[in-house]
């Protein structure tokens, strides 16, 4: 790997822009002042920090639009929660398997049991193969893991683990493994996150909802802009930074970048190379309904039948978080963008899935849709995709992070940051 020079400035006159406000901004500059540095500031576009954490309220109960849990198996996330005082309080949540008409279902059949714990058994040992894994940044990929994950499984003859990691992927509208690479689906979904799904469904979960992360985070910033989208980073002729706002332009030694980081490709001091790496980022269109109605199902209910991509569209998930709810209530849905060619409105094609579910009377309360689970597909990480955005890592004292850098989920996101404060400063 080729040395990277980084400019040095004193702690205390060092100023730092941190460009996105979700959970990987906040952790990587509360990070920053508990080091010793007292110049950071937050740039986040929208008018709300958190990013995909994002929780509404409906009669004084929480719900989530975006992130909904996380699991016992993630110790930077126990941890976070520790330090900052936050504590699992929230309603009791394990998820349950049904089919259309919400009839509760078997993940497998009695029959394919015995083969299932066997691959189950053989899992750990193939992944202590896979050295890339140990690292939280992204390095010397094994050419196995850049394959999609459905042939990455055909590899190593794990027939109905692909299926298994189908209804835990999937479902949650990361994408389909007959397209994202091995490399994402395995640090999303390690193996330890997988028994915890699969030894104790429950989850954790929060009564003031997965923004009291992200709130108490922001109370320990000093400076968080919001609604200031940067539209440019210009490099001076003093080998300062100078990030301009549709508002202002500030001038900055450092800039460290968790936004999505195709939105940045326009910059003139990246070289070629650099734009064209990160026009090749893709994601998943995933969108979140929350509504309100009466007889709404309980719990969390996952509808295996339609994670086939010819049903996207209809429901993969409901979370109904307040079971104890009598009378009207809220529930909130999950599912993909429907096929371009489909001629129902998407609302539509909930609300009918919600209807042969037994709901009554739906009606939406709020909605968003997401780009979900960023990746780049075989052939990109083929051309050195990672190799690229480490080599530009401190390269005119700009660094990268966010879900690119550290596949989704609450815990990479969190464990990256940390990982990157102790690598550049």
């Amino acid at each position: 790997m080729i040395p990277i020079e980084v400019i040095t400035v004193n702690k205390e006159d060092c100023k730092i822009a941190v460009i996105g406000g979700g959970l990987s901004g906040l952790v990587i500059a509360e990070g920053l002042q508990k080091r010793g540095y007292r110049n950071i500031t937050v740039f986040e576009k929208a008018e709300r920090i958190g990013g995909k954490l994002y929780t509404i309220w409906h009669r004084e109960k929480s719900h989530e639009l975006g992130a909904i849990f996380g699991l016992p198996s993630q110790p930077y996330l126990k941890s976070l929660m520790k330090r900052l005082n936050i504590k699992a309080d929230g309603p009791k949540l394990s998820r349950t398997n049904y089919n259309t008409k919400g009839q509760k279902i078997m993940p497998i059949s009695k029959e394919e049991l015995r083969d299932f714990i066997n691959e189950l058994d053989r899992l750990p040992h193939v992944l202590e193969m896979y050295k890339s894994f140990r690292k939280s940044n992204i390095e010397n990929i094994e050419p196995a893991l850049m394959l999609p994950f459905s042939k990455w499984c055909d590899i190593h003859e794990f027939r109905i683990l692909k299926t298994i990691y189908t209804q835990y992927f999937t479902i949650f509208g990361l994408g389909n493994i007959e397209e994202v690479p091995a490399l994402y689906v395995l640090r999303i979904l390690n193996y330890e996150n997988l028994m915890s799904f699969m030894e104790l469904p429950e989850f954790i979960t929060w009564k003031n909802g997965v923004s009291s992360l992200t709130e108490r985070l922001s109370q320990e910033i000093r400076d968080i802009r919001l609604g200031q989208k940067v539209v440019d980073i210009i490099l001076s002729d003093k080998e300062t930074l100078l990030v301009k706002t549709e508002l202002e332009l500030l001038e900055f030694n450092k800039v460290i970048i968790t936004a999505p980081l195709e939105q940045f490709a326009y910059l003139h001091l990246w070289d070629e190379d650099m734009r064209e790496n990160l026009k090749n980022i893709k994601y998943q269109s995933f969108n979140v309904y929350g509504f309100i109605a009466n007889e709404i199902p309980k719990g969390c209910g996952c509808i295996l039948e339609n994670l086939s991509i010819d049903q996207n569209g209809h429901i993969n998930i409901w979370n109904s978080r307040w079971d104890e709810e009598e009378g009207e209530g809220m529930t909130m849905v999950y599912a993909y963008n429907p096929p371009k060619n489909t001629k129902i409105p998407p609302l539509d094609i909930i609300k009918n899935d919600l209807l042969k579910l037994g709901v009554e009377n739906p009606r939406l309360y709020q909605a968003k849709s997401w780009k979900h689970c960023p990746y780049v597909d075989t052939n990109t990480l083929e051309n050195g995709f990672y190799d690229k955005m480490e080599e530009m890592q401190g390269k005119n004292n700009i660094f990268l992070g966010g879900e690119i850098m550290s596949t989704l989920s609450m815990e990479n996101c969190i464990r990256y940051s940390i990982d990157l404060l102790n690598r550049f400063f």
